[in-house]
């Protein structure tokens, strides 16, 4: 096999035949239009080639802005032979027009990359080149840079050009640089010009001649080409050095040539030879322009496929015709490919959308219509919106509403929520005025709950009440955002008389979406009666019956399984509840409520918390409230910001803890259940560090169901801060309430039985109690129950262990108490970690006052102000909970001696 040729370039090419030595990793080459980035990546892959590596090859191409994954297919496709739903390639390959391509989620996007990745390595050695990556959507540049991250003996390379704004584009870049990893192509020098254009002419060039063609083509390799094979006319008008080259070379092609480049620039990845044979049959002038390298030909499996050479040549080419040739020209390719593979989507929507009213306008609609749906499922937001949109233009009422609504939710999903609300309003038009009664009901409940979600106000609530009990619940979307309202607002029997309406549902005989859902509710209905072992067991069919229709309904897998992490949690296992709250992490979630963006941060920090690993508890926390903040919906901030509180409070820091609360209220006014649960939380966690009465809670059995795993530590929470104010009678109901589910899950015994020995001084009871949260794997509330336990007992011998566990959790006042206790036992410690929320300098001020100095005495040995010494200390006592000096020398007596 021949070789491309390329000058100028050997520092580059040592660079790739580096990269592909080593068979993984990715490589981007950069450079700007014409530089020679094709050339290059071409001569790589001919290399490869001849060395007996796979290559797979993908072109992105302008027409498919609109469309997700189209280079990916490209390249897959030649090597897949068959697939089924499980091997993860179904939703890249399968036919977009079955209902299941209709959404997806970040889920099925990771199984649909790793599918990939574990294609190319069977084919391994291997290079995925996917050119022109400037024009590729957002998903194919990600699984290009997946590819370069995680695939195994391939390279991933890609070729793109600068200056166009892609994030996704910008942030593959950015690796690619710090790993060295990027292939920055600059104009050739002047002797790589003489060589070129001796090489294209056979002999050297006249020196005029080649003055001439390095004056204008500026080391640009394309232009040198164009300039040396189609003569230089140097009087010629030059707009553009590239309009002016390539017009040059096309023009003076004859009609039939210059008519098949026009032919093929139009067809884009459509131009294969049955589709060119149909609309221009012209084999010997297709030979003739592959043979001068106007159009390059490749192999397609059993067919050609045919583009112009560059793309520089395919867009002026392009440019150049009147919009009514290229609607014809649209027209006929899309005829051709109907006739040939009438069901892909993938390759007809381009043509259909460019056709305009040259097309036939219902199935216009339909292709366009399946292209969005195929873009939405693949989260490619913007693509979504403009086929979409381009749907609408032909589409009849009862479509329009229903696209509509897929576009309100393409710009939900974006973050933009005024348009998805303009959109759904518009929706709503339409269905009012056709009379289409179900597109009506649904466009209004889904409006209504956005304004319920943003507006936070009892009036949005209010308003919302009726257009939930409106809908139907034949619909699985709409049931689960119907409960989950119910969930968030309603009472137990509104929640229970959902659960039953949906019973019915579980049936084999219903759509997967619907019985995970019907099971689900079926959960729910079992902890509202406090029957944990059946909620458990319909909790987990419905994540069954959800994952087993996860390209069709995304969202139920991801909500249910976070749902499930919770139950988990009650179970007693933490390490399976974390891994279940991980997983959705990294796979993110498709937002179906704007208000659970985040969700599976909150699930996932609470994971970490009684997993006993408070850094990243609260690590989490931040990532989601970066995310929750950016979309400025109230619930979810309010959600974060409470369960930051919490956090804050057992690291001691109290004033942080004290400040979040507050913004958490702040954040969102009107409390739904959860948010009353995760107060209360931290309210009684700070009640209880401090030594201040805690808040009421309005509490009631509603809550249970709500927020689980917030219930059972605000619970506990509760009856600990009542025990430290000698209150037994409320650490009594709180145990009752934990003990009040027929055979109670094993975190609520537990937590009730650690409120029961405190009260009672029960040691055997705390010390089973530790136990069993050591075998749970909730390492920091068994160093709790171990600490209770050693102060009833002075069985002190555990405590350095458990001072060691507090600090390296970061639990500030636990760490004291185990501190204290040593010290009151005699025991010598290693020293603590510092002064935990204080600065250095208040460490030492307080440190002074513990050794009983005056303010007056602290200043002269610091070397401080009388003034700054009191601001000192003044931030010593809020970050502390600590109102007295008196109770500020002990503390200092206890942590900084």
């Amino acid at each position: 096999m021949m070789k491309s040729q390329v000058f100028g370039r050997a520092e580059e090419l040592a660079v790739l035949t580096r990269a592909l030595d080593g068979a993984a990793g990715m490589v981007l080459i950069r450079g700007e239009a014409g530089i020679g980035k094709s050339a290059l990546a071409g001569h790589l892959t001919d290399l490869a080639a001849d060395r007996g590596v796979t290559v797979l090859r993908g072109q992105a191409h302008p027409l498919h802005a609109g469309l997700a994954y189209a280079p990916i297919v490209q390249a897959v496709r030649p090597h897949v032979t068959a697939f089924t739903d499980s091997d993860g390639l179904a939703t890249l390959l399968g036919n977009p027009l079955d209902p299941a391509m209709a959404t997806d989620t970040a889920l099925a996007r990771t199984q649909m990359f790793e599918a990939v990745t574990r294609l190319a390595e069977r084919l391994a050695p291997a290079v995925f080149f996917v050119d022109d990556l400037h024009w590729a959507d957002r998903g194919t540049i990600e699984l290009v840079h997946y590819l370069g991250r995680n695939a195994t003996g391939v390279l991933a390379l890609g070729a793109y050009r600068p200056g166009e704004a892609n994030p996704s584009l910008d942030q593959a870049a950015v690796t690619a640089r710090r790993a060295g990893a990027e292939v920055d192509l600059g104009p050739l020098a002047d002797k790589d010009v003489a060589a070129i254009a001796a090489a294209l002419l056979g002999e050297p060039p006249h020196p005029e001649f080649l003055r001439d063609v390095t004056r204008r083509a500026k080391g640009v390799p394309l232009f040198v080409t164009a300039l040396v094979r189609g003569g230089l006319q140097t009087d010629a008008a030059v707009p553009t050095i590239v309009r002016d080259v390539v017009l040059g070379r096309l023009r003076r092609l004859g009609e039939p040539e210059r008519r098949l480049i026009e032919v093929v620039a139009v067809a884009g990845e459509a131009a294969t030879e049955s589709v060119l044979s149909r609309v221009a049959d012209e084999p010997d002038v297709v030979r003739r322009l592959v043979l001068d390298g106007l159009l390059d030909e490749r192999p397609l499996g059993r067919t050609m496929t045919y583009r112009v050479a560059h793309p520089l040549y395919a867009e002026v080419a392009y440019a150049e015709m009147t919009i009514g040739e290229r609607r014809r020209l649209h027209a006929a390719v899309l005829s051709a490919v109907e006739q040939d593979s009438p069901g892909d989507v993938l390759t007809l929507a381009p043509h259909y959308r460019e056709a305009g009213d040259l097309a036939d306008p219902a199935r216009a609609a339909a292709v366009l219509a399946e292209a969005g749906w195929r873009a939405l499922a693949m989260r490619a937001t913007d693509e979504a919106i403009r086929y979409l949109n381009a749907a609408m233009e032909t589409a009849g009422p009862q479509q329009q509403a229903e696209l509509l609504d897929g576009i309100g939710r393409a710009h939900m999903a974006g973050g933009d929520l005024d348009s998805a609300a303009d959109c759904w309003e518009r929706g709503i038009a339409v269905a009012y005025r056709h009379e289409l009664a179900t597109p009506l009901v649904n466009l209004r409940f889904r409006l209504a709950m956005l304004e319920s979600e943003r507006q936070d106000s009892a009036m949005a609530d209010e308003q919302l009440w009726p257009k939930v009990r409106a809908v139907s619940l034949d619909s699985p979307e709409l049931a689960i955002q119907t409960f989950i309202y119910t969930l968030r607002h309603g009472s137990l029997e509104a929640a229970r008389d959902l659960s039953e309406a949906l019973k019915k549902t579980t049936s084999e005989d219903n759509p997967a979406a619907m019985r995970a859902v019907s099971h689900f509710a079926q959960a729910i209905r079992f902890v509202i009666d406090k029957e944990f072992a059946p909620a458990l067991h319909h909790c987990e069919q419905a994540v069954a019956h959800a994952r087993g229709c996860a390209d069709e309904s995304p969202f139920y897998a991801q909500y249910f399984q976070l749902v499930l992490s919770a139950f988990y949690t009650l179970n007693g296992d933490v390490q399976l509840a974390r891994g279940c709250a991980q997983d959705i992490v990294r796979a993110g979630s498709l937002v179906e409520l704007p208000s659970l963006m985040c969700f599976e941060h909150y699930v996932s920090s609470f994971s970490h918390y009684l997993a006993g690993d408070l850094t990243a508890a609260l690590d989490t926390v931040a990532v989601g409230l970066t995310v929750a903040e950016a979309s400025g919906m109230p619930r979810s901030i309010a959600r974060l910001r409470a369960l930051r509180a919490f956090l804050l409070a057992e690291r001691g820091d109290l004033r942080g803890a004290a400040a979040a609360l507050a913004d958490a209220k702040a954040a969102f006014r009107s409390l739904d259940h959860s948010l009353v649960e995760l107060s209360g939380l931290a309210n009684h966690a700070i009640a209880l560090y401090t030594g201040e009465p805690a808040e009421p809670v309005l509490s009631s059995d509603s809550q249970v169901y709500s927020d689980p795993c917030a219930t059972v530590l605000r619970l506990m929470y509760t009856g600990l801060a009542a025990l430290d104010h000698a209150d037994p009678d409320t650490a009594i109901v709180c145990a009752t309430a934990l003990r009040g589910f027929t055979s109670p899950p094993r975190l609520m015994i537990r937590a009730a039985d650690r409120l029961d020995g405190l009260r009672t001084r029960d040691a055997d009871l705390l010390a089973d109690t530790a136990r069993a949260f050591d075998s749970m794997g909730t390492e920091l509330l068994a160093a709790h129950t171990w600490l209770e336990h050693a102060e009833l007992t002075r069985s002190v011998a555990d405590v350095p262990r458990l001072v060691e566990v507090f600090d390296k959790t970061g639990a500030t006042h636990w760490a004291n108490r185990a501190r204290r206790l040593a010290r009151a036992s005699g025991i010598r410690l290693r020293p603590g970690p510092g002064g935990g929320p204080l600065t250095g300098r208040e460490t030492d001020v307080v440190r002074l006052l513990g050794e009983g100095l005056s303010n007056a005495d602290i200043a002269a040995r610091l070397f401080l102000s009388g003034r700054t010494v009191e601001s000192h200390l003044r931030n010593s006592y809020a970050k502390l909970g600590l109102g007295t000096r008196v109770a500020l020398a002990r503390w200092a007596s206890e942590n900084l001696s």
